[in-house]
């Protein structure tokens, strides 16, 4: 994420004239969030939004939990569970909404969560992080995990989609 992206955001949501909840920062003793929920996925299950601070969140029915570091990733994995575009239109709408921009995506660490979900040696979750892969920016880190999946994957099925998707990779 650029730094003169995430500015601009934060510049935006200071003068956003919203609803800002406030909510329970998750992991904190008694710290509060205040947030804007952007998407719904899941069922309703997954909220996903954006803080007063500028850092993607998901909501839980208890607190939010900001994409901070690499320890979170696992809890945004159920982002993967539907289509890229599907994601990408209901992001875009809920930014819309409150009048930002659709640039700001560019902020969601997508990739990471992709990464994530490849390595978590789990069939399910490598399984999404595979049709995910070729929507987001490809880096070094997500190349050397689809590789190792093309190796190593939990299943041939895993292996197989992963080898697919190398050769994709080396066509674009």
């Amino acid at each position: 994420m650029t730094d003169a992206l995430k500015e601009k955001l934060l510049m935006e949501l200071v003068n956003l004239d919203a609803p800002w909840v406030k909510k329970n920062e998750y992991a904190s003793e008694g710290g509060y969030l205040n947030w804007l929920p952007v998407a719904e996925f899941s069922d309703g299950r997954f909220l996903l939004g954006l803080t007063s601070k500028g850092l993607w969140a998901r909501s839980t029915e208890f607190a939010v939990q900001t994409v901070a570091d690499e320890a979170v990733y696992v809890f945004f994995l159920p982002i993967l569970e539907e289509a890229p575009e599907v994601v990408r239109d209901k992001m875009v709408g809920g930014l819309k909404r409150y009048g930002l921009s659709q640039e700001f995506m560019d902020t969601f660490p997508f990739e990471k969560i992709v990464v994530t979900g490849l390595k978590s040696q789990s069939e399910y979750w490598s399984n999404l992080a595979l049709k995910w892969v070729l929507f987001v920016p490809r880096s070094n880190s997500l190349k050397v995990e689809v590789e190792a999946l093309s190796k190593a994957g939990e299943t041939q099925k895993i292996r197989h989609a992963a080898r697919k998707i190398i050769k994709q990779l080396k066509v674009c």
